[in-house]
Order: C-alpha cells, then sequence, then structure tokens
C-alpha cells in the first residue's frame, strides 16, 4: 500500500480543522437555545432537521436493503450510544461553558486507547499507560475549577459523555464493511431524532421563535458538515498525521466560548487541556509502536 502524498495530507489536515470547527459551532447553536428550549426538543429539532439534510445525500445512492442494518445488533448498538452521546453533549452544554465540556470530553480518544487494550484489540504498552493516566490527570485539572454548582454538573455530564462517546467510536470498528458510511449515519440521526421526541413528551415545549428556529437549522448544518468532513479527512490520508488535528476543537472552543460568551479558562484549566492533548497524542503514537 504506498504511502499518501503530501497534498492529500496537507488536505485531511484542513478538512480535519474544519470538522472540528463545525463541531464546536455545532454545540456554539445548540448552548445557545438550552436557556430558553427544552434538552429533549433542541434534540428533536436539531435531529428532524440533520436527518432531512443527511436523508438528501444517503438516499440517493443507498439501497433498500442497505436501511434494514438497523435490525442489526451492532448498529442498533451504535444508534443508542449515538444518542447517549448526544443527549449528555446538550445536558453538560446547558450546565457548564463551552470550554470545560470540550476539553472533557476530548478524553474519549485516551478512554478509547484504553477500551481498546481493556477488549485485547491493542497490547498493553508503558507509554499507552502513561498517557491515559496523564490525560485524566488533565480532565481533573479542568474540572477543578468548576467544583460546585451546576458547573460540576456540567462536567460530570461532559465526563459521561466521553465515555458515551468513547463506546460509540469502539463500536464502530466492529460495524460490517457492506453497510455504507452514510446509511449508518442516516440510521443514527434519525436515531437521536427520535429519542428527542421521545424525551420531549415529558418536557414542555416552548414556541420557536426565528433566532431560536435559525440556530437548530445552523446546529444541524454543521454537525452534518462536520460529520462529512471528517470522513473526507481521513480517506487516502496517512491517519497519524490527521487525527492530532480533531484537538483543534479544543482551541475553537476557547476561541468561541471567549467571544460569545467572555469565557476565560486560568491557568489550572489551561494546563490540564494541554496535558489532556498531549496524553490523546502519545497515547495515538504509542499504539502504533515503542
Amino acid at each position: 500500500m504506498r504511502s499518501p502524498d503530501p497534498s492529500a495530507n496537507q488536505r485531511g489536515m484542513a478538512l480535519m480543522t474544519a470538522a472540528m470547527a463545525c463541531y464546536v459551532l455545532n454545540d456554539t447553536c445548540v448552548k445557545l437555545t438550552t436557556h430558553s428550549l427544552a434538552a429533549g426538543q433542541v434534540l428533536a429539532l436539531r435531529g428532524i432537521a440533520a436527518t432531512i439534510m443527511v436523508a438528501a445525500i444517503a438516499l440517493r445512492s443507498a439501497r433498500r436493503e442497505d436501511l434494514h442494518a438497523i435490525l442489526r445488533p451492532v448498529v442498533a448498538l451504535r444508534c443508542g450510544l449515538e444518542i447517549t452521546t448526544a443527549a449528555l453533549s446538550v445536558a453538560a452544554l446547558s450546565l457548564a461553558s463551552l470550554g470545560l465540556v470540550t476539553a472533557v470530553t476530548m478524553a474519549a480518544p485516551v478512554m478509547i486507547g484504553l477500551g481498546a487494550v481493556a477488549m485485547g484489540w491493542e497490547p498493553v504498552r508503558g507509554r499507552r499507560v502513561a498517557a491515559v493516566l496523564a490525560g485524566f490527570a488533565g480532565v481533573l485539572l479542568v474540572v477543578r475549577p468548576s467544583a460546585g454548582g451546576e458547573g460540576a454538573w456540567g462536567a460530570g455530564f461532559a465526563l459521561l459523555c466521553a465515555a458515551s462517546l468513547a463506546a460509540r467510536d469502539l463500536v464502530t470498528r466492529r460495524l460490517p464493511r457492506d453497510i455504507p458510511s452514510t446509511v449508518i449515519a442516516l440510521l443514527t440521526t434519525a436515531s437521536v431524532a427520535l429519542a428527542g421526541l421521545a424525551l420531549s413528551l415529558a418536557q414542555a415545549w416552548r414556541p420557536l421563535h426565528g433566532p431560536e428556529a435559525l440556530l437548530i437549522l445552523a446546529a444541524a448544518l454543521f454537525a452534518a458538515l462536520g460529520n462529512y468532513a471528517v470522513l473526507a479527512a481521513c480517506r487516502d490520508t496517512d491517519l497519524s498525521v490527521v487525527t492530532p488535528f480533531r484537538y483543534a476543537n479544543i482551541l475553537w472552543a476557547l476561541l468561541l466560548g471567549y467571544l460569545v460568551w467572555g469565557e476565560v479558562p486560568d491557568a489550572f484549566a489551561v494546563a490540564g487541556i494541554g496535558l489532556i492533548a498531549a496524553s490523546g497524542i502519545a497515547s495515538m503514537r504509542a499504539s502504533r509502536g515503542g
């Protein structure tokens, strides 16, 4: 197998950075709606809009039998984990700052490495164990400033979101190759929309005004664009070069958190963010040997 050319890697790095920006913009739009809309309503409306967007692409090339993939246990499990990830993310964003939530959920790559070792998919390596410990130390440093009150609950939801995200990505490794990625995206997006509708039945829906409707549509668009940008970034590129650019979302979150809410992390949080990013990159390198 030939190595990707430098231009492909440069394209992948740019796409991954753009994808992370899209994800943070999605989170920003969601957070701006949570002060006036219930979590279930946000999940439902964003899910419906995103499903329509994804379906416009997926159904053009999907076969009818592909849609039956939802009946496969591994696909149903991934849909379930997509639901818990989305719900925990919205809950965390409603209670804590954008920068804190983003930083804590970036513990997911470290959890993925730990899970891969625990399930015997990858060998135990000293460098990976050290990276995992450093990553969780970073999480503790980030969470520390939010101790007490709603911030602590938000950090807790963000940590659970990271665990759900890690489990989702580990399950993704076991998805059958014969199911197109667009179909998986459609099924998971629709599942989140249905879960949001179910959750919203226990909550009071509030009138949707123009600005909130635009934020919901923007969140759905950014989420869909981010998903496709990640897929494009990982094709025909060197993943060891492209994957570290996932951590660009921390920088995007800090920038948008400052511009929109005036959030400024203290020295402990900055140190923790640095530890999380460094541990994730070190864990990825350790998985390739040494």
